[in-house]
């Protein structure tokens, strides 16, 4: 009597619309990125290392910037004397010593080495490559000393606080899964239990095996859980 009262409660469970759908997936980055170099200079620090965390901003890798530094400084100088040399020919101008003509050249000569002071000053930024999101060091594929070259990857960083869920679900789930639904997810190497929202559904269905792929967006991330893990997902 007792199995059969229980067979019945599943029973009006599911005729209630509350059956428990399940589907694999993995976790991945929210945000990930590889890092290259824009110049082509030695690398004389790595403040970061393999695994270490790091906050938006923060330095992670440093090149040989005395090259450029050089450079700015020259242009710094020449900046200057250009400045002087705009503010000499007005007053030369005012007092008619001049023509209007030698006042344009005068401008338009500041303007120039303003220009290749802002190419230099950007040159010594790229110098320092910094951290484009909180997260951290998932690849790094250079050493201290060593020459990099421009477009060289340097290192490969991944979010840490922000996690998502690729899920493949069967097509016919389309008849009711919609985005914002509310799911969760049991981690199966830590055992944790994750909430989160369902937030992209795919534009298409593989024809071979009738499914597509959503992502859910994880609303608290455990330090425990990384990117990679595998997870099961529970629609309701």
């Amino acid at each position: 009597m007792k199995r059969l009262n229980v067979f019945v409660l599943i029973a009006l469970f599911a005729g209630n619309g509350f059956a428990l759908e399940r589907a694999r997936g993995i976790l991945v980055a929210a945000d990930k990125a590889t890092l290259s170099s824009e110049l082509a200079a030695r690398v004389v620090a790595l403040p970061k290392k393999m695994g270490e965390t790091f906050k938006q901003g923060d330095s992670l890798i440093q090149l040989d910037c005395r090259l450029f530094e050089a450079q700015l400084d020259k242009v710094d100088a020449e900046t200057k004397v250009a400045r002087m040399k705009l503010d000499n020919t007005k007053q030369l101008n005012q007092l008619n010593s001049i023509g209007t003509l030698e006042v344009v050249i005068a401008e338009a000569e500041l303007q120039k080495v303003e220009a290749e002071r802002s190419m230099a000053r950007f040159n010594v930024e790229r110098c320092d490559i910094k951290a484009p999101f909180d997260g951290a060091v998932e690849q790094l594929d250079i050493h201290r000393f060593e020459v990099v070259q421009q477009q060289q990857a340097l290192m490969k960083v991944v979010s840490r606080g922000r996690l998502e869920a690729d899920i493949i679900v069967p097509a016919q789930w389309m008849a009711w899964l919609t985005k914002n639904k509310v799911i969760r997810l049991q981690v199966e190497e830590t055992k944790q239990t994750l909430q989160a929202v369902v937030s992209v559904i795919g534009p298409s269905v593989d024809p071979t095996s009738q499914t597509l792929q959503i992502r859910a967006t994880i609303k608290n991330v455990p330090a425990k859980v990384l990117p990679g893990m595998s997870v099961v997902a529970e629609f309701q």
